[in-house]
């Protein structure tokens, strides 16, 4: 049944109204990556640390000048990615309390079991056009999104994920599953979108060591390897991915108001 709903979920992406990412993960005993190609048309990509606080973990959240998280991972290894391109009737529950920003799954979860509840207790305007997946640093990983109304969820404990290269990635995966970084990186260049929403950003992350490896610049071999816990140290920051070479030698860059947690 989960192999059922994983390709009809992969059918869907290439019916998408609007361009997606790629997302997947690569898993095996030992180790576990979590992948992610950024496609759109927002050239100014930043990347940004919020450490731990009372009630919240320590999270870094890649994305735009919007401040929008569009994927991150948080100081228990819990990562996360969204995919949008969808267009689903996903009426809100108005018992439900709404989430404070897409961010707040990772402030406030240590694994996916604690995702999937968090979500099943949020009304997340956010699953009428996109889906997320999220992994945690067993391996585990969950792919969960509206379908008809209702929330679904899909676990796996293996190599997988969807998204705009997925025609790509499928056939992929079925030789370079391996979670090293150097097929990580094959993939997502192999699966990089061109024109108007071409990929401005890949990363990786390591949900057991919280190794972050970013790619700034997809068109050629530049990586920026960082640590969660070296990067949380130095208090709440950001770089601008295109110029974060540069700016790792200065003062860090304080957070911008829109990068800054939600009010409680």
């Amino acid at each position: 049944m989960v192999r059922f709903l994983i390709t009809w979920l992969i059918l869907c992406i290439t019916a998408m109204r609007v361009h997606a990412c790629t997302v997947f993960v690569l898993t095996d005993t030992n180790r576990f990556l979590f992948c992610n190609n950024e496609d759109g048309p927002n050239n100014t990509t930043r990347i940004w640390f919020a450490p731990a606080g009372t009630n919240h973990y320590g999270c870094v959240f890649v994305g735009y000048d919007n401040g929008w998280a569009q994927g991150g991972m948080n100081s228990e290894g819990l990562a996360f990615d969204w995919l949008a391109g969808w267009d689903e009737k996903c009426p809100p529950d108005a018992a439900l309390p709404e989430v404070r920003g897409n961010q707040e799954v990772l402030e406030t979860c240590a694994t996916v079991e604690e995702a999937i509840t968090f979500y099943r207790q949020h009304r997340d305007p956010n699953f009428s056009y996109s889906k997320v997946l999220l992994m945690d640093k067993t391996g585990a990983s969950v792919l969960i999104g509206a379908v008809d109304g209702k929330l679904r969820v899909w676990k796996e404990q293996k190599s997988w994920g969807l998204g705009y290269g997925q025609r790509v990635l499928q056939p992929m995966l079925k030789t370079n599953s391996a979670p090293t970084l150097a097929n990580a990186t094959t993939i997502l260049r192999a699966c990089q979108q061109k024109g108007k929403y071409a990929t401005r950003y890949f990363n990786v992350f390591d949900p057991k060591s919280g190794e972050i490896f970013l790619y700034p610049f997809p068109k050629n071999d530049t990586e920026v390897k960082l640590n969660l816990a070296v990067e949380l140290g130095k208090g709440s920051h950001y770089y601008d991915m295109v110029k974060i070479q540069k700016q790792f030698k200065q003062a860090p860059r304080p957070l911008l108001d829109n990068m800054k947690r939600f009010p409680e």
